[in-house]
């Protein structure tokens, strides 16, 4: 019978048996953790190549239901018979104070990137996506995308069941379809986990930036709603006509800005339960496919 020697062991002065137990406890359990990371690796690029495929048809889903959800509710908005209603009025002179409204604009604006990026990577022209472009998907999807649907979502929907009056008085029905608050209130956010879900992207190393970018937008929305209510005494929302003047309105503003910072922070643990623990790095290129 063979025996197999372990030269660098002899050279330690190591006796037959003693070499045999080293190489089996020593060596042995090197090459089993070789074979482990070459199957890791092996999957982890199976995963990513088809992960692509998965991105882009949620994007195209993404993109199609806000493009026609948005021509229908033009539609809507140029019967001049609706117009008639002071409510439903003052409700579509107030459409760019949305925060929905908003929501719309960035998730159209992202997902068209997003998807000419993939597709562009799939033909094999990824070579025309210019880093600085690559990192702005990155950042844009990090800071504002999922941060503001989570938002949304979580706002919504319970002051929603709660009392509509609240955020989506039951005029808004003559104009809007329940599916179109689907669309713009629920839809949102299974766009955005998918996303996550499919997205590979580094961590950043630190999270200001990010953070800083969704500060801006919620500085410039509350300062703009609070200008326009000066200006016509009205409000998006009604909610924040009916705290106006009280302590409840300073609350709410601030219990929307550990929400929204909430939700930034929780697309990380997310990520981690999907695509493994990630150790913060600096931003640089990302392969999307």
């Amino acid at each position: 019978m063979k025996v197999l020697i372990c030269i660098p062991c002899l050279l330690k002065g190591s006796t037959r048996q003693q070499t045999w137990d080293t190489h089996h406890g020593g060596h042995t359990k090197y090459g089993i953790l070789f074979v482990k990371r070459v199957l890791v690796s092996h999957y982890k690029s199976t995963s990513m190549s088809s992960s692509i495929y998965l991105r882009l048809l949620g994007q195209a889903v993404t993109l199609g239901l806000h493009a026609s959800n948005s021509a229908v509710m033009f539609v809507s908005m140029q019967n001049q018979e609706l117009m008639k209603d002071v409510a439903i009025r003052n409700m579509t002179s107030l459409q760019s104070r949305y925060l929905t409204v908003w929501n719309i604009g960035f998730q159209m604006f992202y997902f068209s990137l997003a998807f000419a990026c993939d597709f562009l990577t799939v033909v094999g022209r990824d070579n025309l996506i210019p880093k600085s472009i690559r990192r702005f998907r990155q950042t844009f999807f990090s800071a504002v995308i999922f941060p503001v649907a989570v938002l949304i979502f979580t706002i919504f929907w319970p002051l929603f069941i709660y009392d509509r009056e609240l955020l989506f008085p039951a005029f808004i029905d003559k104009i809007f379809s329940f599916k179109s608050n689907l669309i713009m209130h629920f839809c949102i956010l299974p766009a955005a986990l998918w996303e996550l879900a499919f997205l590979p992207r580094l961590v950043p190393k630190t999270h200001r930036l990010n953070l800083g970018i969704l500060m801006v937008i919620y500085i410039v929305y509350n300062a703009l709603i609070l200008h326009t209510y000066n200006q016509s005494g009205l409000f998006p929302y009604p909610i924040f006509t009916m705290t106006y003047g009280t302590i409840y309105f300073p609350l709410f503003l601030i219990f929307v800005l550990f929400l929204g910072l909430g939700s930034y922070m929780a697309q990380w643990k997310l990520y981690s339960l999907v695509w493994g623990q990630e150790k913060p790095r600096n931003e640089g290129k990302v392969k999307f496919s």
